[in-house]
């Protein structure tokens, strides 16, 4: 997605501030008595922005904003009667908003890019076009943040841009709130990426602090955790900063580690799919020490830019999902995947991910089940490929202690399987334990796996085992009988969809290895 120049700058910043951030965590004050005593400057109707505490804190430099004029940022305005040629406005321009011909019904939603980015990416118009479609959205306006002059580097620069930018983005919501003549702004929806979903918060802040008027929702698109993890919730987007805060975080880990979104939970709703830090298909970096090349650039660029960047796929395909895209309320990541919150229930809400968390949001807070002074975190699993979207089924695997199966004793292997529905759709391949491992008889193993959905629930399954042997592992070989596992069953639980069915090999037969076996209910009254 990035072209080589904007890689290689994105690769120099990145570089820049590890070296920084290794270096010192102490503040950076100022260094001569000009920078002293200037710690405030003041940009008109936008108000004064300081750089004394705690605008210091966590960086290691800081800037004032560049002048509105220098910026040039510009807000696209989308309806469905105008798809493709926007109208153009700017945050003063009061004239264009009233022959603008907005739908005051609304809603009204903002986009807003990150870091080196533009208003032009592809992203963003399958974004506005996805939201325009929504069904009954025949009111909606999107309205795209461009503020491409202000997003270049040096990093802190564009940081200390988005703060006079979330100021401007206020007055023109301030504007169209007064203009339109609108009771709230209720239905006012920021969607920002990384520093843009800074920027929304300091839009809505500004909003509060300068107006009275407070934004209705704020989506954080994995937030960028440089110069903003473990600051002040001024410097920072927060719940505070509207009436509903939902964050997706898909690359939440340290810089050094090619991380680059914050990791702790801001919003009222925060989402960690697959953990949160990295996404199934983008490739791994090696992180072990070696020599820097234009490789090694690339790799780093390719794996920061994919992770971080699935945040805002994965809300571009919520907005009309394949599936329910659910995300479970859970003490971990680790704690999911082992099949320990598999249930939707009073300790464990569940809300799907994305465009669509409002509501249920809305449903729990009505009934006084959610703090909004508080924080839900929820964790998911998805694809590696689009649709991302994957339904969880809690599976367990018991493994027979019958006669037959402490005879054949313990044996090495990679189950996998697939869900057959009644219209006999198949799911994708869906691995039990990816890398090889022993099942001795009477094993019980409890996993929570993703599942591409066919729209039904599963009438049976078929069960694969691999056997993966090597010469220079005697354990491994296999010169009589191929390996085999003796199956009792296979329980699968959908958490989505509330339903369990059981499943067992025919007359008890073992799964033997590179045979598929076909393991229905109907079958379980032969177990013993």
């Amino acid at each position: 997605m990035y072209n080589k120049t904007s890689a290689t700058l994105m690769l120099q910043t990145i570089m820049v501030l590890m070296d920084k951030q290794n270096s010192t965590d102490v503040t950076n004050f100022p260094g001569s008595f000009y920078d002293d005593a200037e710690l405030e400057r003041c940009y008109g109707i936008y108000g004064c922005f300081s750089k004394a505490y705690p605008w210091t804190e966590h960086r290691p430099d800081n800037y004032f904003p560049v002048p509105p004029e220098a910026m040039a940022v510009r807000y696209a305005a989308f309806t469905r009667r105008n798809r493709k040629i926007p109208v153009m406005l700017h945050a003063d321009s009061t004239e264009k908003i009233q022959n603008a011909n907005f739908d005051p019904r609304g809603p009204f939603y903002f986009i807003s890019h990150g870091f080196l980015e533009g208003g032009h990416k592809p992203w963003i118009q399958h974004m506005a076009d996805a939201l325009l479609s929504i069904e009954g959205n025949d009111a909606a306006t999107v309205l795209v943040v461009d503020w491409r002059g202000g997003s270049q580097p040096p990093y802190g620069q564009a940081v200390a841009n988005i703060r006079l930018i979330g100021a401007m983005t206020a007055h023109l919501i301030h504007n169209i709130y007064e203009i339109l003549k609108l009771p709230h702004i209720d239905n006012f929806h920021f969607i920002g990426h990384s520093l843009g979903a800074h920027l929304g918060g300091y839009c809505g802040h500004e909003l509060q602090k300068t107006f009275n008027i407070k934004l209705g929702r704020i989506t954080g698109l994995d937030p960028a955790a440089p110069y903003f993890s473990k600051t002040v919730t001024l410097v920072r987007l927060d719940r505070s900063d509207a009436k509903y805060v939902d964050i997706i975080h898909s690359n939440a880990m340290p810089l050094y580690f090619s991380g680059f979104g914050i990791s702790e939970a801001i919003g009222h709703v925060d989402f960690f799919p697959n953990g949160g830090s990295t996404q199934p298909g983008c490739k791994k970096v090696d992180s072990g020490y070696q020599s820097i090349t234009n490789e090694m650039y690339q790799q780093i660029v390719k794996s920061v830019g994919c992770n971080h960047e699935r945040s805002y796929e994965y809300f571009i395909e919520s907005i009309a999902p394949s599936c329910p895209f659910m995300g479970v309320q859970c003490e971990s990541y680790e704690a999911l995947a082992a099949g320990n919150c598999s249930r939707c229930d009073n300790k464990h809400y569940c809300i799907p991910m994305g465009y669509h968390s409002y509501g249920i949001y809305r449903r729990l807070q009505m009934g006084g089940l959610v703090d909004t002074n508080s924080n839900i975190a929820l964790y998911s699993m998805t694809g590696s490929f689009k649709p991302y979207c994957r339904v969880h089924y809690e599976v367990t695997l018991k493994v027979s202690n019958s006669t037959a199966s402490f005879v054949h004793g313990p044996d090495m292997g990679k189950l996998s399987f697939y869900l057959v529905d009644k219209n006999s759709n198949k799911s994708d391949h869906i691995f039990f334990n990816e890398e090889q491992k022993y099942f001795k008889p009477g094993d019980l193993e409890t996993k929570l796996v993703p599942v591409r959905d066919t729209g039904h629930p599963p009438i049976f399954v078929i069960v694969d085992m691999k056997y993966d042997s090597s010469l220079f592992n005697p354990m491994t070989w296999r010169l009589i009988k191929s390996p085999s596992i003796y199956i009792e069953y296979l329980k699968l639980s959908s958490l989505e969809y509330n339903t369990d069915i059981t499943v067992c090999p025919k007359m008890n037969k073992p799964i033997v290895a590179n045979l598929p076996t076909v393991m229905k209910p109907k079958y379980c009254r032969f177990r013993k």
